[in-house]
């Protein structure tokens, strides 16, 4: 599909960007339930400081292989001009930062231990480190565009 109007393209990638806008803002939105649930729903579970680090080591894990998996796959999408490898490398970075914040919710109930809160701030770091960057649509479908001529 070409698009010789210049406003055509351009209405493409700010629909694209919005797409990767509303997954952000949605996965931070479910990291906000989730914290308001571990706030508002008392942990019945006994206390167990073992089974607390080993959430907490798993959720900084998860938020590095989260960094270093999107980053790794955001080049590879940037080279191979493919908008759908883009998207899958938000997604997938998106997902496991959450995965981090799931894990302190786990921990909160099984353990009833307020170190959930630095698995959340963990996770919302990660989230806020994953921000979309407009520059990488841009690169995606400029050279897309291109490659079409």
């Amino acid at each position: 599909m070409q698009f010789t109007n210049p406003r055509e393209a351009e209405a493409r990638l700010a629909a694209s960007y919005q797409v990767f806008l509303v997954l952000w803002i949605a996965m931070l939105m479910s990291l906000g339930i989730f914290l308001s649930l571990a706030v508002f729903v008392p942990g019945s579970g006994k206390p167990d400081r073992t089974m607390s680090y080993a959430f907490f080591g798993i959720s900084i894990g998860l938020v590095i292989a989260s960094l270093l998996i999107k980053h790794r796959q955001v080049k590879q999408a940037l080279e191979r001009r493919q908008m759908a490898l883009l998207q899958s490398a938000y997604i997938l970075g998106f997902a496991l930062c959450e995965a981090a914040a799931l894990f302190g919710l786990l921990d909160h109930f099984i353990t009833g231990s307020k170190n959930y809160r630095f698995m959340f701030a963990l996770a919302v770091f990660g989230m806020l480190a994953h921000f979309p960057k407009k520059d990488h649509v841009v690169q995606c479908l400029t050279n897309s565009f291109e490659s079409l001529d």
